[in-house]
């Protein structure tokens, strides 16, 4: 059932990012209404067993107002095992678009293992950061956020006795950092 879910999960992020490319093929303009955007990042874990990060996601947002636009991501995190994240993503500038815009993110899903001893979970990240703007209608942004991973992998205990396998529960909290380019 899982690998069904994840499959599903990434027909469903390619053909959004399939059906959207089209309208952004034209070049840069003012007024588009499609944006995309790749991060990496990392953090700083506050839990235990302490994992620090790494962090690839794209994603395809429309802008639905002058500085509001939502869409989905995906990407890979890896923690302990490869996690692929799928997930909403809204964003909200605080001030008109000037050379630099300061603005909230929160992207919410639910983040798959490609290990088989482990299952994903609840994908939670609110941020603050802000935009550069570019030439060519290009931004680099920064952010700095907090983020919740939830996990599930199979451990195993051996002595000479006997042989336990239990499923161990992670809750990781990290403060994030991540820079990325908006196109």
């Amino acid at each position: 059932m899982r690998k069904k879910i994840f499959a599903f999960g990434f027909l469903f992020a390619l053909c959004a990012t399939q059906m959207v490319a089209p309208f952004c093929a034209h070049g840069p303009t003012a007024d588009r209404n499609f944006i995309y955007a790749a991060t990496i990042g990392t953090g700083i874990s506050m839990s235990e067993p302490s994992h620090t990060p790494f962090t690839v996601h794209f994603l395809g947002h429309y802008r639905v107002g002058e500085r509001f636009s939502a869409g989905v991501g995906s990407g890979l995190s890896f923690y302990e095992t490869m996690l692929i994240p799928l997930f909403a993503d809204a964003k909200f500038d605080l001030t008109r678009p000037r050379k630099f815009t300061p603005y909230v993110n929160c992207s919410g899903g639910y983040a798959f293992a490609a290990n088989k001893n482990a299952n994903g979970g609840l994908f939670l990240n609110p941020s603050f950061g802000v935009a550069y703007a570019l030439p060519n209608q290009l931004k680099l942004q920064l952010s700095a956020g907090y983020e919740l991973q939830k996990l599930e992998r199979l451990k195993e205990a051996a002595n000479l006795y006997f042989t336990s396998s239990f499923a161990e529960q992670l809750n990781h909290h990290l403060l994030t950092i991540k820079v990325g380019i908006v196109f």
